[in-house]
């Protein structure tokens, strides 16, 4: 009796997916391994439509399983101060003032039309951008856009 109700207690912590998500240095070497597109989701400390965003859309149960089967998913805050190599480039923290500043790959990456809004939402396959939003995206959105780039 005592075994399960600590299974009924339990299940729904063992049920619930981890979701995998990269550094950006490590993208060429996972690439090497195994081509996946890869799903870049740029975000800042103050945004609260990001933390919704990566709370409600990014940790759904449809959403972790999609991403964690058929793709790279890296999670960059634009005012990261760590150096990033991809593709062979450098990409680093540029300051603008004391403790601010913006870091290189994630305002090229996010740039739209000439201006960066966030959150940001990338798809590349190879060194090509297949997807850009700029904007907050519901599960269902998400989700199928998802299965659009891997069908």
């Amino acid at each position: 009796m005592k075994n399960l109700i600590l299974l009924i207690f339990l299940l729904p912590f063992i049920s619930m997916a981890q979701l995998n998500s990269y550094s950006a240095n490590d993208l060429d070497s996972l690439q090497y391994v195994e081509e996946r597109p890869i799903v870049f989701f740029i975000n800042t400390d103050w945004c609260s439509i990001c933390l919704a965003m990566e709370n409600k859309v990014l940790k759904s149960k449809s959403i972790v399983k999609e991403l964690n089967e058929n793709y790279y998913l890296v999670i960059l805050n634009a005012e990261s101060k760590e150096d990033i190599v991809y593709k062979g480039k450098r990409y680093v923290f540029e300051s603008s003032g004391v403790d601010e500043g913006k870091h290189q790959l994630a305002m090229q990456l996010a740039k739209k039309d000439g201006t960066v809004s966030f959150p940001s939402t990338v798809i590349m396959i190879g060194n090509s951008v297949i997807y850009k939003n700029n904007s907050y995206m519901s599960k269902e959105d998400f989700l199928k856009v998802l299965k659009l780039v891997v069908k």
